[in-house]
């Protein structure tokens, strides 16, 4: 249970308790145990997401608005969930949300139906009878409280689709099981993993697999190697690996690993020396649109080690894999290498990579930068006006590496913010929109920009005196009930570490916490760096004309420098029609603007290009045109 006391007059309003239910990300964050507080014990217990806080929202706000009945899988959905507030936290430090209230309102309300009503008891069929015998009774449904739970995502192109079944199997045998019925009977299927992608992937009328169940993790350290089910997150990964002392090249972390892999091959900061795709794998295992197992190792296994830009993906779910994994030193740690200028910012992180100079390089945006290490909104808009408006500082690359890279890093940089004076930042952020801090680097500018005077080794006993950082001022700036909360989180080391921090990337999911992301990524030569910033003025256009809130995320260069994985991201609030709308036309322009870079330049690829081709060896598309099969 969570250490802080839940404010016992939470309000039962069925209009705000809607109002929060439906803005739910779906990031699937309350699936794993990021905060080190633990994980909802129904959903660990129960697997449907339906029984997690992600799948209760959906649930909630369908039961308030009267599109689903009260049926016996809803109570016992409600029944199993015991209140304990973890979601409290781990919702609010990811995107300030509350459900809390909106369980205590579910429960409340289904107490007043059940006082003059009956739940609806739903039946099974033939065809759940038959995955009932593959998975066991308890692993396979129809009942619509389950169901709703995977029928939505907050994407602006996906509509509500309410599947006619969900089943959870444990292993690839059932899987492959699984599949044959469906061709047998005649029924679509789709694949989930966490759900995560939010972008109407993972929806469907048939039947949902849902993977996350199939949660095998067996390290061979001996070989450098793990092998994972497609039910193991890569926040779990991470965990079991760093304990073990090693790393994994890991994206979001509640992001299912397999289908992580399949989706987009995996990239982060990580990427610029452990490469992405193929490079990760040493084997995985599938069961093909037949039902038939295989294994990539296989001589006749299907290739899905090729790419081809303008072919569908093979078919196929992976079932399992077996993982690189990197080993960690104890000298590795993280700077941060500020610049005005986008060329500038991108023409550094080329220039490390080029020469494997970092563990992981990224260049960073201002609202990534802001959101990531704010606690709340109001706090990451002070440090955005302070970054921008007061620092000078639009861009920040983050190098990590061990104390070698970071001594070359160091070399190369006009100026560096070390490990010790972004921690202070990070826990004086609510000084820094006073006048105390700034006043001074005014006062002590001449020729310098007010970020080269922060550098300076000797300022970091200046910085700490004047922002009075520590963890206590930074809840401050939370909700009272979570106030001892937030400081005994951010007492801990790890929460102001930039090398934890991107290792495990718990707070990259905040930058859908004014909105939902709709994300653009590219993979981009870096041999014209003024057509990278070309590409960024575009996406600023197509925002700015279409009335939508967007802002460039991040840059990392991989394979020595000569590509680099670009992303710009668009930001919605996916409850209300006229920014769907809004963001509809965004995105259709964006497409044509992004079929324009590819022309000019085609060795320009974006997601769509790669979409479910992750298993390809990552030449195979980085260098397409250069193939002998060039399309």
């Amino acid at each position: 249970m969570s250490d802080f006391n839940h404010n016992k007059q939470s309000s039962n309003n069925t209009s705000e308790a809607l109002h929060t239910a439906r803005r739910c990300r779906h990031y699937a964050m309350c699936k794993i145990d990021f905060l080190g507080t633990g994980v909802c014990p129904s959903g660990r217990k129960n697997h449907f997401v339906s029984f997690y806080p992600q799948g209760m929202m959906d649930i909630t706000a369908a039961v308030l608005e009267n599109r689903i009945p009260v049926t016996t899988g809803l109570l016992e959905v409600a029944n199993e969930c015991t209140l304990c507030g973890l979601c409290d936290t781990q919702c609010h430090f990811v995107t300030e949300l509350r459900p809390f209230g909106v369980f205590q309102t579910l429960k409340s309300y289904l107490d007043d139906y059940l006082q003059s009503n009956d739940p609806v008891e739903v039946l099974s069929d033939e065809f759940l009878n038959k995955l009932r015998s593959i998975t066991g009774e308890k692993h396979a449904t129809n009942d619509p409280a389950h169901l709703i739970a995977y029928a939505n995502d907050p994407a602006p192109i996906s509509s509500e689709t309410m599947p006619g079944y969900v089943v959870v199997p444990g292993d690839t045998q059932q899987v492959s099981e699984i599949i044959k019925l469906c061709l047998r009977e005649g029924v679509e299927y789709t694949v989930r993993g966490n759900g995560s992608s939010v972008m109407g992937f993972v929806l469907g009328s048939g039947l949902i697999i849902d993977t996350t169940r199939m949660n095998k993790m067996e390290f061979d350290t001996s070989n450098r190697a793990v092998t994972i089910g497609a039910g193991i997150s890569a926040f779990e990964l991470q965990k079991e690996a760093a304990a073990r002392g090693y790393r994994v090249n890991a994206a979001e972390p509640s992001a299912l690993y397999c289908a992580n892999i399949m989706c987009s091959g995996i990239f982060s900061l990580f990427s610029s020396s452990y490469g992405t795709a193929a490079d990760n794998l040493i084997d995985a295992e599938f069961v093909s649109a037949e039902g038939d197992v295989f294994a990539l190792s296989q001589r006749d296994a299907p290739n899905l080690y090729g790419f081809s830009k303008n072919e569908p993906p093979i078919q196929g779910i992976c079932t399992q894999a077996v993982v690189r994994l990197h080993p960690v030193t104890e000298d590795e740690s993280a700077i941060a290498v500020p610049f005005s200028d986008m060329q500038s910012a991108v023409g550094y992180a080329e220039k490390l990579n080029r020469r494997d100079v970092g563990l992981g390089i990224g260049v960073l945006g201002g609202e990534y930068l802001s959101t990531f290490i704010s606690p709340t909104s109001e706090l990451a808009e002070t440090l955005r006006n302070v970054f921008h408006k007061e620092l000078g500082i639009e861009y920040l690359v983050v190098v990590l590496g061990n104390k070698h890279h970071l001594e070359a890093a160091r070399d190369m940089a006009p100026v560096v913010l070390e490990q010790e004076v972004m921690r202070a930042l990070i826990l004086g952020i609510p000084s820094l929109g006073e006048e105390g801090i700034i006043q001074f680097l005014r006062g002590m500018e001449g020729k310098a920009k007010p970020y080269e005077i922060l550098a300076k080794p000797d300022m970091l006993p200046i910085i700490e005196t004047i922002l009075d950082p520590s963890p206590e001022q930074l809840s401050d700036a939370v909700d009272s009930d979570l106030k001892s909360f937030y400081a005994k989180l951010y007492n801990r080391p790890e929460l102001t570490d930039m090398l934890w921090l991107n290792t495990f990337r718990i707070v990259s999911s905040r930058m859908g916490r004014d909105g939902h992301i709709v994300a653009f990524i590219l993979y981009v030569p870096l041999d014209n760096i003024p057509q990278v910033e070309e590409f960024h003025k575009g996406f600023q256009e197509v925002a700015h004309t279409n009335g939508v809130r967007g802002e460039f995320g991040f840059l990392t260069p991989i394979d020595q420098g000569a590509m680099g994985v670009f992303e710009w991201d668009l930001y919605l609030d996916h409850t209300n029609p006229e920014e769907v709308g809004k963001m509809q036309k965004a995105m259709e322009k964006t497409g044509a603007m992004l079929d324009g870079f590819s022309q000019k330049d085609p060795r320009v690829l974006w997601i769509r290009d790669v979409f479910n081709k992750g298993f390809a060896r990552k030449e195979a598309y980085l260098y397409h045109g250069a193939s002998f099969s060039k399309v």
